[in-house]
């Protein structure tokens, strides 16, 4: 049987000069043997996550998209924590009002797409690594980059054919902040 939907997400993506920069940070500040980290160029802010979408509705999604009105979002970065039960390290986002407002309109798009709402409280975050075992001693003082947004995009999730492998995220529309 032939797969004829992918799964996406709505997302900001970082500056390449912002995600060296966290790179550069993780790998001298948090080692941790067991952790899986992020590849660079994974490195997002999550809006809403939709899942799997199927063709007929990108049309529809790329509309909804598309009316989404807001600010350029303007933010910090501002803790280092972790998700326990998906054992993920992150590093934090403050979440402006910019920030609010765009991901509350990226939200609504599930449900006009009658998609699952992802989450019951938004945390903006970068996933730093995965398969995080240990509690992470918040002893490190996260990097305080200022992270600056003119677009949005539309990213989906392609897994690797190879185990082990992360998946990658292909930007596939971008729509402009005012």
């Amino acid at each position: 049987m032939q797969k004829n939907h992918s799964r996406y997400f709505i997302g900001l993506d970082l500056s390449s000069t912002d995600k060296l920069a966290i790179a550069h940070w993780r790998d001298k500040q948090i080692f941790a043997a067991t952790d899986k980290p992020v590849p660079v160029e994974n490195f997002h802010i999550t809006l809403s996550f939709l899942g799997q979408v199927t063709q007929n509705k990108l049309e529809q999604l790329e509309t909804l998209l598309d009316a989404i009105s807001t600010q350029r979002v303007n933010t910090i970065t501002n803790e280092l924590g972790v998700f326990s039960k998906p054992k993920i390290l992150y590093l934090g986002v403050e979440l402006t009002p910019s920030l609010q407002q765009l991901a509350k309109q990226c939200l609504g798009v599930n449900g006009k797409l009658a998609l699952p709402s992802p989450h019951e409280i938004y945390r903006p975050h970068i996933t730093l690594n995965r398969k995080h075992a240990e509690a992470v001693p918040i002893m490190f003082e996260p990097p305080k980059l200022e992270l600056n947004f003119t677009e949005f995009h539309l990213f989906e999730s392609v897994s690797s054919s190879k185990q082990g492998k992360p998946p990658h995220y292909p930007k596939r529309m971008s729509f402009r902040l005012e």
